[in-house]
């Protein structure tokens, strides 16, 4: 093992933990360091056994914490308090909904056109998961479909149904639920998220990571039949 090599890896690996990700433009140096084959493979032994992975999409470097990973990953919790400290539980159910349907908004299309749409108002946003919701906690097999899903479709229904649609101040609206959401996403770098005109966009990271590789996963077939109509 070239010992200059397990130094580039380990400095490389070290600046995607701070950063979240690695371009010619952030870090010309360490960007010329990962095309080399050895410098990979150490990244790959690094990643296996801190529960990661690291991959090249578009020509960016990405860090991708695994689910399962409770030290550098999101954790339930912190997404449970998105709403609010007294959170519940199905608040985490409800964060973790809004985002699955913010990823099925912008990323419904097929092949190399996958991106759908460019931004989503608060307002449209509210119409499309109130529907959604609606649609899905009134099908006949819902409770086997939210089982293999892991959404608590039910539960989801019945609390979003009960909040009001927007009140100033409040954060426990329906409104208030996504602006929660989307400031969360905009500090992972995830959405631009614009509070005056109430609009969100996807980032070039969030775009790279759906494209190149969330939407391959299963996971994305099993949610998107639960919300199909």
């Amino acid at each position: 093992m070239n010992e200059a090599n397990l130094s580039k890896a380990m400095r490389i690996y070290y600046f995607l933990l701070k950063e979240g990700e690695l371009s010619y433009e952030n870090n010309k140096e360490f960007y010329m360091d990962y095309s080399d084959s050895e410098v990979r493979e150490l990244l790959e032994i690094l990643a296996k056994e801190s529960d990661v992975s690291i991959e090249r999409f578009n020509q960016v470097v990405y860090l991708i914490p695994h689910e399962e990973n409770d030290v550098i990953g999101i954790k339930d919790m912190k997404l449970q308090k998105v709403i609010s400290y007294d959170a519940r539980k199905v608040d985490f159910y409800l964060s973790q909904y809004i985002i699955t349907i913010l990823i099925m908004t912008f990323f419904s299309g097929k092949g190399s056109f996958v991106k759908s749409r460019d931004f989503i108002r608060v307002g449209d946003l509210e119409t499309i998961v109130s529907e959604r919701l609606t649609f899905a906690a009134r099908k006949k097999n819902i409770e086997r479909e939210q089982e293999e899903a892991k959404f608590n479709i039910t539960t989801m229904y019945e609390q979003w149904s009960a909040l009001p649609i927007d009140e100033p101040g409040k954060r426990k609206t329906k409104y208030g639920y996504l602006r929660s959401v989307c400031a969360f996403m905009e500090k992972q770098d995830l959405l631009i998220y614009d509070k005056a005109e109430e609009e969100a966009r996807p980032t070039v990271k969030f775009t790279n990571l759906m494209m190149y590789h969330f939407l391959d996963g299963e996971r994305i077939e099993i949610i998107e039949k639960l919300l199909e109509r």
